[in-house]
Parts: structure tokens; sequence; C-alpha cells
């Protein structure tokens, strides 16, 4: 019993000791550190956001409609994707503004579907995306913003209206061509 007993008092003088001599070594915790950050972001500094997602948006849509490549489309939505993220990271921090904060957390996420409807191939499900982002965008820009509705936005809007009226004047110029030549072969076949 006495020969366990000093066994146990070496042993803990030599951990006492050992302990002792080691260089202090920085907690495990210290290396990788968690920053919980907390923004208060002012109304233009959240227009800001409003904006930029828009931008995202409108650049591979615009891409679209002047027909360029598939591989250019994808690659806009997928850098369009992580600013979306980063934004959405952003906005998931402040604390100021909740109502706003709040509006533009579900913009960002409208975003986000529209750009990954934009590459998949149901494109009912795009247009339901598409239409809920527009929708969110210019309820944003009247009731938070002052009715200010990012350039990029009204840019694209009338350069669509504008394809849209002369698609419908060519087909009516053409359904008119159309009647006015089956009214000259009518009478002709009269004659």
């Amino acid at each position: 019993m006495k020969r366990f007993r000093r066994l146990i008092i070496l042993l803990t003088v030599l951990f006492a000791a050992g302990g002792c001599a080691k260089k202090a070594t920085k907690p495990a915790s210290s290396s990788s550190k968690t920053v919980i950050t907390s923004r208060q972001y002012t109304t233009q500094q959240l227009q800001a956001r409003y904006v930029k997602v828009a931008d995202v948006v409108i650049k591979p849509l615009n891409q679209a409609s002047y027909k360029q490549s598939a591989e250019t489309i994808k690659a806009s939505v997928k850098t369009g994707q992580a600013k979306l993220n980063q934004i959405a990271l952003q906005l998931a921090d402040n604390q100021s503004n909740p109502a706003l904060t709040k509006a533009l957390q579900s913009y960002v996420k409208a975003a986000q579907t529209t750009l990954t409807t934009m590459v998949g191939t149901d494109q009912a499900a795009y247009n339901t995306a598409s239409k809920n982002f527009f929708t969110q965008c210019q309820t944003l820009g009247q009731r938070d913003f002052g009715g200010q509705l990012p350039q990029s936005v009204i840019d694209y809007s009338k350069r669509t209206q504008a394809a849209a009226k002369a698609s419908s004047s060519d087909s009516t110029s053409s359904s008119s061509s159309l009647q006015s030549a089956d009214s000259s072969s009518a009478s002709s076949k009269n004659e």
C-alpha cells in the first residue's frame, strides 16, 4: 500500500512539474474566432442593396433578350447568385429598420428564385418567379424609396415594352397585308 501511495505521489509531482515546464499555449478557441457582427444600415444603404439586387437580376435578362449564349447567361446567373448570397448575409446582420430589412430579405429570395429558374427548363416557374420579383421591386420602390425604381429596371421595362409594341405592330401590319392580299386575290377571282 505504501508503494502505491508513493507511486501516486511521484506521478502527481511529475505531472505538476511537467505542466509547469511547458510553454503556455494559446487555447484552441482563440485561433478560430467566430465574430458576430451587427450592422446598422441607413435607409440609403438599404436602398443601395435594393438597387444592386435589381442590377444583378437584370443583367442576365438583358443578355437573354440580346440573344447571348447560354454559357454567358449561366455565368452571369452564377455570379449574380454569389452577389445575392452576400447581400442576404449583410441583411441578416442588420439591426436597423427591421420592417424594411425583412422586405428586402424577401426581395433577395425572389431574385434568387428568378435567377435559378432563368437557367432551368420550367417556363411557368420562371414566369411566376420573375413576376413575383418585379412586383416586389415595384412595391419596395414605391413604398420605401419615394417611388424610385432602379434605373436598370426602368431601362429594361422600356426596352421590353418597345420590343412588344414593335412586335405587335409587325403582326398587325402582316395581318393587314394578308387581309389586303386576300381581298386583292378575291377581287381578281371575281374578274
